[in-house]
């Protein structure tokens, strides 16, 4: 009998510490996704939010780079800084932006990336581009711990 109790006590024990947390960074589309990682929004601020599978920002050419699962580039953000500050985007000049999600590539024609926290080998920040034309006109984003190299 104590085998059996002792067993039953084991498996409660398992099953406990090894059942889900609430700590899943996993974004199962809509809502706000505060985990790490790059996100986007096409046209609505309050409309679906897509989320690449990697994304890494360079210190040298000071450009964040977002990728879907395959490794594709799907953004490209450079910027004329890496420090916490708004840097305007224009179609050409040192702050530019481009997503590649779309045929032909959305650059944006202005707009505004905000780096919020660029610390430990981690940057943040948000971004709002537009352009004009028809379809895909406006993108909204963030970046939270995007590692720094």
């Amino acid at each position: 009998m104590k085998k059996v109790l002792l067993l039953c006590m084991a498996v409660i024990s398992f099953i406990s510490t090894s059942s889900c947390s609430d700590d899943d960074n996993s974004n199962n589309g809509g809502g706000n996704n505060n985990s790490a990682g790059f996100t986007w929004r096409e046209n609505d601020p309050n409309g679906a939010v897509n989320q690449a599978a990697a994304a890494t920002f360079n210190t040298q050419s000071n450009t964040l780079i977002a990728t879907a699962a395959d490794g594709t580039t799907l953004f490209e953000i450079n910027l004329s800084g890496s420090a916490a500050a708004a840097y305007t985007l224009s179609s050409s000049g040192a702050n530019m932006f481009t997503y590649t999600g779309e045929n032909p590539f959305f650059v944006a024609e202005g707009g505004t990336v905000t780096i919020t926290s660029n610390a430990n080998n981690k940057i943040s920040g948000t971004y709002e581009a537009f352009r004009t034309g028809n379809g895909l006109t406006r993108l909204y984003g963030t970046f939270t711990d995007v590692p720094v190299n």
